[in-house]
């Protein structure tokens, strides 16, 4: 007969029997901290995620931000994710609905000039650090450089495109 399928006869089956056994072994065990603080927290995680809240509403805008933002270069989505990493009480206000979050920032964004010019500038920075290149800032009163992948203007339009998506 195989093992896994007999009946131990040295477990009790009674909880009060359980329990005075569980409390001879703790007995018999040198105490040390590891094992008290295993006990003490042993249940916390039960059908919750280790991964924080915050990093889960990031990733999941990360992930909205690949499907529905056009950005081959990757910078803009990652100066957009940087700014709600950044904004904690943002994300929390929106923990259920992550979305939620994005489209509070873009509104900002598009609706205050002075936001769409930092995001820009922020987004033109990180390409240039992205790419090992020098950014393409551009300047008032001057043309934007025909190679710029993050004009205000395109920038704009990618935003507001993607607000109405959300």
């Amino acid at each position: 007969m195989n093992d896994d399928n007999q009946e131990r006869d040295d477990v009790p089956t009674d909880p009060a029997e359980q329990a005075a056994l569980e409390r001879e072994i703790r007995r018999q065990r040198a105490f040390d901290l590891a094992s008290a603080v295993g006990r003490a927290g042993a249940g916390n995680l039960k059908g919750a995620s280790p991964v924080p809240a915050t990093r889960q509403a990031l990733l999941a805008i990360g992930a909205l931000l690949s499907a529905r933002l056009h950005d081959p270069e990757g910078s803009l989505t990652r100066t957009l994710l940087v700014r709600l990493e950044d904004n904690p009480p943002l994300l929390a206000r929106h923990l259920g609905h992550p979305a939620m979050a994005l489209a509070e920032l873009l509104d900002r964004v598009l609706a205050v000039p002075v936001e769409l010019e930092d995001l820009v500038r922020e987004a033109d920075a990180r390409w240039g650090r992205d790419y090992d290149e020098r950014p393409r800032f551009e300047a008032a009163g001057r043309p934007a450089a025909v190679d710029d992948p993050y004009t205000l203007d395109a920038v704009r339009k990618l935003l507001a495109d993607l607000r109405r998506a959300l």
